[in-house]
Protein backbone atom coordinates (compact mmCIF):
# COMPACT_ATOMS: atom_id res chain seq x y z
CA UNK A 1 0.00 0.00 0.00
CA UNK A 2 1.01 3.90 -0.10
CA UNK A 3 2.24 5.75 2.57
CA UNK A 4 -0.14 8.14 3.74
CA UNK A 5 0.72 11.51 1.82
CA UNK A 6 4.33 11.87 2.38
CA UNK A 7 4.93 10.39 5.38
CA UNK A 8 8.84 9.31 6.77
CA UNK A 9 9.48 5.58 6.88
CA UNK A 10 10.65 5.97 10.54
CA UNK A 11 8.47 8.17 12.53
CA UNK A 12 11.24 10.88 14.25
CA UNK A 13 10.60 10.28 18.21
CA UNK A 14 8.65 6.80 17.90
CA UNK A 15 9.63 5.63 21.33
CA UNK A 16 8.51 8.88 22.97
CA UNK A 17 5.54 9.82 21.61
CA UNK A 18 4.28 5.88 22.07
CA UNK A 19 5.50 6.49 25.64
CA UNK A 20 3.66 9.81 26.46
CA UNK A 21 0.25 8.49 24.46
CA UNK A 22 0.67 5.79 26.49
CA UNK A 23 0.88 7.58 29.64
CA UNK A 24 -1.52 9.89 29.06
CA UNK A 25 -4.06 7.46 27.91
CA UNK A 26 -3.51 4.85 30.61
CA UNK A 27 -4.20 7.87 33.33
CA UNK A 28 -7.40 9.60 31.55
CA UNK A 29 -8.47 5.52 31.58
CA UNK A 30 -7.90 5.41 35.01
CA UNK A 31 -9.94 8.43 36.00
CA UNK A 32 -12.69 6.88 33.68
CA UNK A 33 -13.10 3.57 35.35
CA UNK A 34 -12.66 4.46 39.23
CA UNK A 35 -13.70 8.24 39.17
CA UNK A 36 -17.17 8.07 38.07
CA UNK A 37 -16.37 8.90 34.39
CA UNK A 38 -14.62 12.10 35.17
CA UNK A 39 -11.27 13.26 33.95
CA UNK A 40 -9.71 16.13 35.65
CA UNK A 41 -9.07 18.87 32.74
CA UNK A 42 -5.76 19.40 33.55
CA UNK A 43 -4.90 16.24 32.68
CA UNK A 44 -6.93 16.53 28.72
CA UNK A 45 -5.09 19.45 28.19
CA UNK A 46 -1.79 18.62 29.53
CA UNK A 47 -2.00 15.22 27.09
CA UNK A 48 -3.01 17.86 24.11
CA UNK A 49 0.24 19.92 25.40
CA UNK A 50 2.49 17.32 25.50
CA UNK A 51 1.17 16.43 21.54
CA UNK A 52 2.21 19.54 20.56
CA UNK A 53 5.52 19.56 22.33
CA UNK A 54 6.15 16.04 20.73
CA UNK A 55 5.82 17.31 17.41
CA UNK A 56 8.07 20.88 18.15
CA UNK A 57 10.74 18.27 19.90
CA UNK A 58 10.80 15.99 16.97
CA UNK A 59 10.13 18.99 14.18
CA UNK A 60 9.74 18.32 10.41
CA UNK A 61 7.43 20.41 8.93
CA UNK A 62 5.13 17.95 6.61
CA UNK A 63 5.02 15.89 9.75
CA UNK A 64 4.17 18.58 12.11
CA UNK A 65 1.58 19.92 9.48
CA UNK A 66 -0.03 16.53 9.32
CA UNK A 67 -0.26 15.98 13.15
CA UNK A 68 -1.82 19.23 13.70
CA UNK A 69 -4.37 18.21 11.27
CA UNK A 70 -5.08 14.77 12.48
CA UNK A 71 -5.71 16.30 15.97
CA UNK A 72 -7.66 19.11 14.81
CA UNK A 73 -9.94 16.94 12.32
CA UNK A 74 -10.28 14.48 15.50
CA UNK A 75 -11.38 17.12 17.44
CA UNK A 76 -13.85 19.05 14.88
CA UNK A 77 -15.17 15.43 14.36
CA UNK A 78 -15.75 14.60 17.69
CA UNK A 79 -16.78 17.41 19.48
CA UNK A 80 -20.37 17.66 18.04
CA UNK A 81 -20.83 14.07 19.16
CA UNK A 82 -19.84 15.47 22.74
CA UNK A 83 -22.43 18.26 22.69
CA UNK A 84 -25.03 15.67 21.53
CA UNK A 85 -24.41 13.32 24.55
CA UNK A 86 -22.84 10.54 22.26
CA UNK A 87 -19.46 10.92 23.56
CA UNK A 88 -17.31 12.21 26.45
CA UNK A 89 -15.67 15.32 26.61
CA UNK A 90 -12.57 13.63 27.69
CA UNK A 91 -12.60 10.73 25.09
CA UNK A 92 -12.75 13.42 22.64
CA UNK A 93 -9.34 15.41 24.08
CA UNK A 94 -7.85 11.67 24.79
CA UNK A 95 -8.51 10.67 20.73
CA UNK A 96 -7.45 14.16 19.50
CA UNK A 97 -3.91 13.69 21.77
CA UNK A 98 -3.37 10.13 19.92
CA UNK A 99 -3.83 11.54 16.63
CA UNK A 100 -1.19 14.34 16.88
CA UNK A 101 0.71 12.76 19.05
CA UNK A 102 1.70 9.77 16.60
CA UNK A 103 0.25 10.63 13.42
CA UNK A 104 1.36 7.23 11.85
CA UNK A 105 3.82 4.60 13.03
CA UNK A 106 4.77 2.38 10.53
CA UNK A 107 6.90 0.47 12.48
CA UNK A 108 5.02 -1.67 15.52
CA UNK A 109 7.45 -2.87 18.68
CA UNK A 110 6.65 -6.24 18.02
CA UNK A 111 5.88 -6.90 14.75
CA UNK A 112 7.51 -5.98 10.98
CA UNK A 113 6.96 -2.82 9.29
CA UNK A 114 3.31 -2.14 8.02
CA UNK A 115 2.03 0.70 5.39
CA UNK A 116 -1.55 1.59 5.94
CA UNK A 117 -2.96 4.47 3.55
CA UNK A 118 -4.28 6.30 6.81
CA UNK A 119 -3.38 8.03 9.88
CA UNK A 120 -3.04 6.01 13.04
CA UNK A 121 -5.79 6.92 15.29
CA UNK A 122 -7.63 5.04 12.99
CA UNK A 123 -5.74 1.55 13.45
CA UNK A 124 -6.43 2.09 17.01
CA UNK A 125 -10.15 2.62 16.50
CA UNK A 126 -10.49 -0.89 15.33
CA UNK A 127 -9.45 -2.73 18.10
CA UNK A 128 -10.80 -0.40 20.44
CA UNK A 129 -14.43 -0.69 18.68
CA UNK A 130 -13.96 -4.49 19.16
CA UNK A 131 -13.33 -4.49 22.57
CA UNK A 132 -15.81 -1.76 23.38
CA UNK A 133 -18.66 -4.11 21.51
CA UNK A 134 -17.11 -7.36 23.32
CA UNK A 135 -18.02 -5.55 26.69
CA UNK A 136 -21.25 -4.46 25.30
CA UNK A 137 -22.34 -7.98 24.16
CA UNK A 138 -21.07 -9.31 27.76
CA UNK A 139 -22.86 -6.89 29.52
CA UNK A 140 -26.48 -6.73 27.74
CA UNK A 141 -26.87 -10.54 26.78
CA UNK A 142 -27.84 -11.62 30.38
CA UNK A 143 -29.94 -8.69 30.94
CA UNK A 144 -31.71 -9.02 27.33
CA UNK A 145 -31.89 -12.64 27.84
CA UNK A 146 -33.79 -11.88 31.38
CA UNK A 147 -36.45 -9.56 29.85
CA UNK A 148 -37.09 -12.23 26.97
CA UNK A 149 -37.59 -14.84 29.99
CA UNK A 150 -39.80 -12.68 31.37
CA UNK A 151 -41.84 -11.35 28.41
CA UNK A 152 -40.98 -8.31 28.72
CA UNK A 153 -40.17 -7.61 25.50
CA UNK A 154 -42.17 -7.22 22.50
CA UNK A 155 -41.60 -7.34 18.57
CA UNK A 156 -43.53 -5.38 16.88
CA UNK A 157 -42.92 -4.78 12.68
CA UNK A 158 -41.99 -1.27 13.52
CA UNK A 159 -39.08 -2.83 15.86
CA UNK A 160 -38.06 -5.75 13.70
CA UNK A 161 -37.63 -3.55 10.20
CA UNK A 162 -34.18 -1.98 10.92
CA UNK A 163 -32.62 -5.24 12.23
CA UNK A 164 -34.50 -6.65 8.64
CA UNK A 165 -32.72 -4.12 6.42
CA UNK A 166 -29.29 -4.61 8.61
CA UNK A 167 -29.57 -8.08 7.64
CA UNK A 168 -30.45 -7.72 4.01
CA UNK A 169 -27.69 -4.98 3.42
CA UNK A 170 -25.35 -7.45 4.86
CA UNK A 171 -26.01 -10.22 2.53
CA UNK A 172 -26.20 -8.36 -0.33
CA UNK A 173 -22.45 -6.87 0.32
CA UNK A 174 -21.25 -10.53 1.15
CA UNK A 175 -22.56 -11.73 -2.13
CA UNK A 176 -20.96 -8.66 -3.82
CA UNK A 177 -17.85 -9.44 -2.26
CA UNK A 178 -17.82 -13.19 -2.52
CA UNK A 179 -18.43 -11.79 -6.53
CA UNK A 180 -14.87 -10.28 -6.84
CA UNK A 181 -12.53 -12.03 -9.18
CA UNK A 182 -9.95 -12.28 -5.74
CA UNK A 183 -10.12 -14.26 -2.62
CA UNK A 184 -11.01 -12.55 0.82
CA UNK A 185 -9.56 -14.22 3.96
CA UNK A 186 -11.77 -16.04 6.17
CA UNK A 187 -11.23 -13.71 9.34
CA UNK A 188 -12.41 -10.72 6.84
CA UNK A 189 -15.86 -12.33 6.79
CA UNK A 190 -15.43 -13.43 10.15
CA UNK A 191 -15.13 -9.43 11.44
CA UNK A 192 -18.24 -8.69 8.94
CA UNK A 193 -20.07 -11.05 10.35
CA UNK A 194 -19.52 -10.23 14.24
CA UNK A 195 -20.27 -6.29 13.38
CA UNK A 196 -23.49 -7.72 11.65
CA UNK A 197 -24.96 -9.42 14.22
CA UNK A 198 -24.09 -6.91 16.77
CA UNK A 199 -25.37 -4.15 15.00
CA UNK A 200 -28.60 -6.23 14.55
CA UNK A 201 -28.29 -7.03 18.36
CA UNK A 202 -28.39 -3.35 19.69
CA UNK A 203 -30.95 -2.38 16.92
CA UNK A 204 -33.54 -5.30 17.90
CA UNK A 205 -32.91 -3.77 21.47
CA UNK A 206 -32.25 -1.10 21.72
CA UNK A 207 -35.02 0.52 23.73
CA UNK A 208 -34.02 -2.02 26.70
CA UNK A 209 -30.62 -0.90 26.25
CA UNK A 210 -31.20 2.34 26.55
CA UNK A 211 -33.63 1.86 29.50
CA UNK A 212 -31.04 -0.08 31.30
CA UNK A 213 -28.52 2.88 31.64
CA UNK A 214 -31.46 5.80 32.87
CA UNK A 215 -32.15 6.59 36.35
CA UNK A 216 -34.62 9.03 37.35
CA UNK A 217 -32.67 11.83 39.60
CA UNK A 218 -33.89 14.81 41.37
CA UNK A 219 -32.83 18.57 40.48
CA UNK A 220 -30.07 18.78 43.34
CA UNK A 221 -28.55 15.51 42.08
CA UNK A 222 -28.04 17.35 38.40
CA UNK A 223 -24.28 17.77 37.27
CA UNK A 224 -22.67 19.19 34.30
CA UNK A 225 -22.31 16.87 31.85
CA UNK A 226 -25.08 14.90 32.57
CA UNK A 227 -27.24 13.49 29.64
CA UNK A 228 -30.81 13.67 29.32
CA UNK A 229 -32.90 10.91 27.80
CA UNK A 230 -35.10 13.59 26.26
CA UNK A 231 -37.39 11.19 24.58
CA UNK A 232 -38.22 10.14 27.90
CA UNK A 233 -39.74 13.59 29.43
CA UNK A 234 -42.37 15.65 28.67
CA UNK A 235 -41.80 17.02 25.26
CA UNK A 236 -43.73 20.41 26.09
CA UNK A 237 -41.18 21.00 28.57
CA UNK A 238 -38.29 19.82 26.12
CA UNK A 239 -39.09 22.57 23.82
CA UNK A 240 -40.20 25.27 26.36
CA UNK A 241 -36.41 25.03 28.12
CA UNK A 242 -35.02 24.65 24.91
CA UNK A 243 -32.82 21.62 26.57
CA UNK A 244 -30.58 19.94 24.72
CA UNK A 245 -29.11 16.55 25.55
CA UNK A 246 -25.99 17.86 27.48
CA UNK A 247 -26.53 19.45 30.54
CA UNK A 248 -24.90 22.72 31.62
CA UNK A 249 -24.82 25.31 34.25
CA UNK A 250 -27.99 27.16 32.72
CA UNK A 251 -30.14 24.10 31.99
CA UNK A 252 -29.88 22.95 35.50
CA UNK A 253 -30.56 26.07 36.79
CA UNK A 254 -33.79 25.72 34.57
CA UNK A 255 -34.49 22.43 35.34
CA UNK A 256 -34.45 23.15 39.23
CA UNK A 257 -37.09 26.17 38.73
CA UNK A 258 -39.81 24.03 36.83
CA UNK A 259 -42.30 21.66 38.47
CA UNK A 260 -40.89 18.44 37.74
CA UNK A 261 -39.77 16.60 40.58
CA UNK A 262 -37.15 13.73 39.26
CA UNK A 263 -35.58 14.07 35.30
CA UNK A 264 -33.85 10.59 33.62
CA UNK A 265 -30.33 10.75 33.07
CA UNK A 266 -27.86 8.13 31.27
CA UNK A 267 -25.91 7.43 34.32
CA UNK A 268 -25.07 4.02 33.22
CA UNK A 269 -23.79 4.56 30.09
CA UNK A 270 -20.31 2.50 29.88
CA UNK A 271 -16.98 3.63 29.81
CA UNK A 272 -14.79 4.51 26.98
CA UNK A 273 -11.04 5.54 27.46
CA UNK A 274 -10.54 1.86 28.73
CA UNK A 275 -11.07 0.05 25.64
CA UNK A 276 -8.95 2.82 23.76
CA UNK A 277 -6.32 2.34 26.10
CA UNK A 278 -6.38 -1.38 24.73
CA UNK A 279 -6.87 -0.65 21.58
CA UNK A 280 -3.81 1.83 21.57
CA UNK A 281 -1.34 -0.94 23.70
CA UNK A 282 -2.67 -3.76 20.58
CA UNK A 283 -1.98 -0.82 17.67
CA UNK A 284 1.79 0.12 19.13
CA UNK A 285 2.89 -3.16 20.09
CA UNK A 286 1.32 -5.03 16.70
CA UNK A 287 0.13 -2.40 14.38
CA UNK A 288 -3.08 -2.40 12.41
CA UNK A 289 -5.58 -5.30 13.31
CA UNK A 290 -7.26 -4.58 9.04
CA UNK A 291 -3.53 -5.51 8.18
CA UNK A 292 -3.82 -8.70 9.51
CA UNK A 293 -6.77 -9.36 8.07
CA UNK A 294 -6.54 -8.11 4.58
CA UNK A 295 -3.05 -9.50 4.46
CA UNK A 296 -4.43 -12.63 5.29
Amino acid sequence: MLEFLSAPSILPGAEFRIFVALAFTGAAAFFDMFNRKWVPNWLLYSSVAAAVFLNIAFFEQALFIQAMLFGIAVFAIGYPLYRLGQLGGADVYVLAAIAAAIPYLSKPLLAASQSVPYPFILSVLAPTGVAFILHMLARFIPFISRSLAKGKVKFTAKKLAAPILLVCAFSIFIYAVSSLPFELPPAYFAILAFLAISLVFFSLFKEQIKDSMVEFLPAPRLEQEDVLALEKMDGRLVKKLKLGPLLDKKAIAALKKSKAKSFPVYTKMPFFLPYLFLGLVFSVLFGDLLFYIVAG
